[in-house]
């Protein structure tokens, strides 16, 4: 398998996600929102990067959770599932 190279993945691969990746990603989160509060939002360059940094991981972290439960994503709703009416306005 090619690891993507714009993914947060420290391993390179899509191995599944640790507890102990979890946990760093809730600190890093944490110290964004503590430094936000103390310095005001929107910074400078630093936390905007910060920022920036701390939303790749999360997407990189849920599309492995996703990718390691394909069976617990919910199938795509049609619009003559999704309304009673048939999709018919």
């Amino acid at each position: 398998m090619n690891p993507d190279p714009t993914g947060t993945d420290p391993t390179g691969t899509d191995a599944p996600v640790t507890v102990t990746e979890i946990a760093d990603f809730l600190q890093r989160l944490r110290a964004l929102s503590r430094s936000s509060a103390t310095t005001g939002v929107g910074a400078g360059r630093d936390a905007t990067a910060e920022r920036a940094v701390v939303l790749a991981r999360k997407a990189d972290l849920l599309a492995r959770i996703a990718a390691q439960h394909p069976d617990l994503s919910p199938p795509a709703a049609t619009p003559s599932a999704a309304r009673p009416d048939g999709g018919r306005a």
